[in-house]
């Protein structure tokens, strides 16, 4: 009886969340590991946003400024918190410990959330993943994300 309880109250949870947000920000899903997401969804939260708050993990100055700089590029506004949009650009780990030579893996992600209550990321938008080489240099690897996402986000 308790568990039925509980997937009663989720559920309410759930739709309420689901009618809270517009049907265009939950534009990801993964599947088998990988994330499939709507571009066309993707460019309509782009170009409705006002302000896009950016983040890099581990935290990258230079990055930091990069991103600063394409949302300004895209016509928005840098926001500290409350943002309509935000960018997190991470670096990705290698798949495993040892490089023996020439074959690209994802070096970096750049994520782009909604924005959920009270500042919070809400659901993931869109994913562009960098693939090269591991010893590309990572002001390289920021660079090319970045000039990547500008092409997708046309």
């Amino acid at each position: 009886m308790r568990t039925l309880i509980a997937l009663v109250f989720a559920f309410i949870a759930l739709s309420a969340a689901a009618h809270s947000q517009p049907s265009a920000t939950v534009a990801c899903s993964q599947l088998k590991g990988r994330y499939q997401c709507d571009q066309a969804a993707f460019v309509r939260a782009l170009s409705t946003a006002k302000t896009v708050a950016v983040e890099t993990q581990p935290f990258d100055r230079n990055g930091q400024r990069e991103l600063a700089e394409l949302v300004t590029h895209l016509g928005k506004t840098p926001a500290a918190a409350d943002a309509d949009l935000i960018f997190r650009l991470e670096k990705l780990d290698p798949e495993d410990g040892v490089y023996y030579g020439p074959n690209d893996r994802g070096l970096a992600a750049l994520r782009v959330y909604s924005s959920g209550p009270q500042g919070t990321r809400g659901p993931l938008i869109w994913v562009e993943t960098f693939v090269g080489q591991p010893d590309t240099p990572w002001p390289t690897v920021v660079y090319r994300i970045i000039q990547q996402l500008k092409s997708d986000a046309k």
